[in-house]
């Protein structure tokens, strides 16, 4: 009786650390409302690196976002670093500040929109959309710097 006890008691601590493992790797779900996005952005036909892309979907849900690399790619992130966009129609804000010299005080005193490289119509007045479909997703944007 003594030694069934032992094995019992020494079993809980190892059925536990089971459980969590099992737990910990099957929680990682994808909502079915979210599609991987990937593209490139261009600007007059450029590569637009360090820009910051976010597709936000009408009404509720997370926005997908993301930021572009030395080449103008981007994949779109939403909730923890889970890849990709709500499905359907969403409104689509491209940011890129202007580059700093280094001097101190550079921008005191300036405002957001003074700060951003591109036009209104790609960010605070946004006239992209781009709708997420039901499989990957590859959305390229083209933008115009006049």
């Amino acid at each position: 009786m003594r030694i069934l006890y032992r094995c019992w008691r020494g079993c809980w601590p190892t059925m536990g650390l089971l459980l969590v493992l099992t737990w910990g790797c099957g929680g990682d779900q994808i909502d079915p409302e979210y599609k991987p996005v990937s593209g490139t952005v261009t600007l007059d036909g450029q590569p637009l690196p360090d820009a910051q892309i976010s597709f936000v979907p009408p009404g509720t849900g997370s926005s997908g976002s993301g930021f572009t690399d030395e080449y103008g790619k981007y994949e779109l992130y939403y909730a923890a670093r889970r890849g990709g966009a709500k499905l359907g129609e969403n409104r689509v804000f491209i940011t890129k500040n202007k580059p700093s010299t280094g001097k101190r005080g550079e921008f005191a005193g300036v405002s957001e929109a003074d700060m951003e490289m591109l036009p209104a119509r790609y960010n605070r007045k946004t006239e992209l959309t781009a709708t997420v479909e039901d499989k990957r997703n590859e959305i390229n944007f083209d933008l115009k710097s006049k």
